[in-house]
């Protein structure tokens, strides 16, 4: 076989038990064993060490999956945005779409929060990145007057972001629910709460 091709087939196979993984944690509600992952992907433990080197390995590949997919852009357009309300708009809007839309994040997101492990320090620093985004942003609007409020930049970010990634505790991933419904009432809490001086639709 030749090399493009079997680092083609390498990483096909990578995909499926990333995937096969993240099922798992769905199904487990919890981070889960070895031996499950195999049992479920139906390959030895042998063959997941070949390709992911440890569980620990995995579990980083499982996190950094839904970052290269979902946070990175977001992140990135997020930056491209250089109205601060408009930017701060479109953050709640997306991350709560991405929420509804990724039930795995219930439980990686939590994990992100709750691992000392310093293993994880990749993961925490791309996470950081999207809070010290909001919070830089909240805070270029308070120092325009825009938001009027007394609530400090950094602790306005945090009750954001804890209230849409409370999301993952209720929100229904098996009913098709309106989802822009919930990113648009997400958007007008935050507005509210921040007490938003001028709001644009």
């Amino acid at each position: 076989m030749a090399v493009g091709k079997r680092d083609r087939a390498s990483q096909k196979k990578k995909d499926k038990i990333i995937q096969t993984t993240i099922k798992l944690l769905l199904k487990k509600g919890s981070l889960t064993s070895t031996t499950d992952i195999c049992t479920a992907a139906k390959l030895t433990r042998p063959t997941l060490y070949h390709y992911f080197g440890s569980k620990r390995n995995l579990l980083l590949a499982v996190h950094m999956e839904g970052i290269e997919r979902d946070l990175k852009p977001y992140i990135a357009e997020a930056l491209s945005i250089s109205d601060p309300l408009k930017r701060l708009m479109y953050m709640v809007r997306a991350h709560t779409k991405t929420i509804c839309g990724h039930p795995e994040l219930r439980i990686l997101i939590h994990d992100t929060l709750t691992t000392k492990d310093k293993y994880f320090r990749e993961v925490k620093g791309e996470w950081k990145k999207h809070y010290v985004l909001l919070r830089d942003t909240i805070g270029e609007l308070r120092s325009k007057g825009i938001i009027l409020t007394d609530v400090k930049p950094s602790w306005a970010a945090l009750f954001v972001l804890g209230m849409m990634t409370w999301v993952t505790y209720w929100y229904d991933y098996d009913r098709n629910e309106n989802i822009d419904e919930i990113a648009n009432a997400a958007l007008q809490l935050v507005l509210n709460g921040l007490n938003v001086k001028s709001r644009l639709q």
